[in-house]
């Protein structure tokens, strides 16, 4: 009723200034037609959701991380996929900590041959006991965005490794649109390989995976299935062994509450059809359901720290906590624990900074320390 009583008033303002030929057009677009397209149109909706158009900065060369961080390399995964039946490749950075940097800083800086130096990396991530970050991305941009870049300085800088990867249809990963299942599928491959990599020490590094917003779905789906994901997709008769722990930085429970309680909803949350236009056609549809609650009661054994910003207008807080709650509830008395951990407004962290938060490195050093 409250929206009645803005969006009428508001019309009619529109109408004497703009003319009715006009407002008429945006009112049928306002009520009409967008809720048509979100009810009707799949392709609308993944476009949106993963908005993997966008690929800013532009012109990056990805073969050349150093451009953006110190002790980078890159390389490419190729495999089969079974959820689009192509080939896939997906880009990847490895970010040493800054210690193995220090000892390794010359062969970047007179080291031309890639080959070599990816191999002398791969040894000291086989061998390395420092703790292993496997970040997943939201949607948008890519690897290379500013605040993503940030986010891999300050792991640098705690002395964790870094691996950070482009899912299908981002950056120079192939060019697919982008589902649930293909991006979950894209993460399994990259864990899998880290996995193996790391498998062949004696003693194995702590894995941490690491998700930002729409990663966040991305990695709960896969933490969450990662004995199903294992066995259906990998072949593996044995399961990949679980993260060491799960850090979620400005999540959602499930995309539908998302997009129930995302800031712009308030246009249309008036209508008396919302719910059934613009909500459910998140509840229901494999291509993008991200039920990140659902997924991690699954995963009663693995550690949580959820990280949100309460002035995050992208992803509520609310919904961060609606997430936290799911999963206290989903768990028992001897399972992991999961720890929420809120920002007040006045840090102004938002969506993208809780990177440059004073007291991260205290909070995910804690939780590493716990759970190594």
């Amino acid at each position: 009723m409250l929206g009645f009583l803005i969006f009428v008033p508001l019309y009619i303002i529109l109408a004497l200034v703009l003319g009715a030929s006009v407002t008429a057009g945006i009112c049928i677009l306002h009520v009409a037609v967008a809720p048509l397209l979100f009810r009707y149109s799949k392709t609308f909706r993944r476009n949106l959701v993963f908005a993997n158009i966008a690929k800013w900065p532009l012109n990056v060369d990805f073969d050349e991380p150093s451009t953006f961080v110190d002790g980078a390399r890159n390389f490419n995964i190729e495999y089969q996929s079974k959820v689009d039946n192509c080939k896939i490749k997906i880009g990847v950075w490895h970010i040493l900590p800054k210690s193995l940097y220090e000892k390794n800083k010359g062969y970047f800086e007179y080291e031309t041959d890639k080959e070599k130096l990816s191999a002398l990396l791969d040894c000291e991530l086989a061998k390395s006991k420092l703790p292993i970050i496997v970040y997943c991305h939201g949607n948008s941009n890519t690897r290379a965005a500013a605040h993503r870049v940030v986010l891999y300085k300050f792991f640098q800088k705690m002395d964790f490794h870094t691996i950070a990867f482009d899912y299908r249809g981002y950056a120079d990963s192939t060019n697919v649109l982008p589902t649930e299942a293909g991006v979950v599928e894209d993460s399994l491959v990259v864990y899998d390989w880290l996995n193996t990599t790391v498998g062949k020490a004696d003693t194995k590094p702590p894995v941490f995976v690491w998700g930002h917003s729409l990663g966040t779905g991305i990695s709960s789906h896969l933490v969450g299935n990662l004995q199903r994901l294992s066995k259906q997709v990998l072949g593996r008769s044995e399961p990949l062994p679980p993260p060491n722990g799960l850090i979620l930085e400005a999540p959602f429970s499930n995309l539908a509450d998302e997009v129930g309680y995302h800031p712009l909803a308030k246009l249309v949350r008036w209508l008396p059809y919302f719910d059934a236009t613009f909500v459910s056609p998140f509840r229901a549809c494999a291509e993008h359901e991200f039920r990140s609650d659902a997924h991690l009661a699954l995963a009663p054994a693995t550690p949580v720290l959820i990280l949100h910003a309460m002035d995050d207008v992208i992803v509520p807080h609310c919904v961060g906590k609606k997430l936290y709650e799911a999963v206290v509830a989903s768990r028992g008395a001897g399972d992991a624990p999961i720890t929420f951990h809120s920002y007040p407004k006045q840090d102004r962290l938002g969506h993208k900074d809780i990177c440059r938060a004073k007291d991260l490195a205290q909070v995910v050093g804690d939780f590493v320390k716990s759970h190594r």
